[in-house]
């Protein structure tokens, strides 16, 4: 029989299997200064994730235009997003819309018209619920 409990600590530390100097980290860090959700994404033809943590789903809105769903949703949506496309023919406008389950970002030409990008990423910093 396994007993459910709490386990406190304020420092995560290795045993030393990993090189370099960094051989711990504040659990305040891990709360407060990690990205919460990421995403890469081909943004052409049927949009695809490439790789994720998360997130849910993509929908497209339309051309240039996406929506992220969140596995796990944000207290607010008061949440910071960065993004980055592959063009540099493109703008990348991140957030166009942010909920607690989702963030809209769209990419655009230099004329401003919106255009689809084969390798789309964002990033999202905030507190989960």
């Amino acid at each position: 029989i396994m007993a459910n409990g709490t386990i406190a600590f304020d420092t995560l530390s290795t045993s030393g299997q990993i090189s370099g100097t960094a051989k711990s980290v504040d659990t305040d860090y891990l709360a407060y200064g990690s990205a919460k959700a990421w995403l890469r994404l081909n943004g052409t033809g049927t949009i695809a994730i490439r790789d994720s943590f998360n997130i849910a789903s993509n929908t497209d809105n339309a051309t240039g235009t996406t929506t992220t769903a969140f596995t796990n949703v944000f207290n607010n949506d008061e949440f910071a997003t960065t993004g980055m496309h592959s063009s540099t023919a493109h703008v990348m406008q991140v957030v166009v819309t942010n909920e607690v389950g989702s963030v809209k970002f769209r990419t655009q030409n230099s004329s401003f018209a919106q255009v689809d990008d084969p390798a789309q990423a964002i990033t999202v910093h905030g507190d989960l619920a």
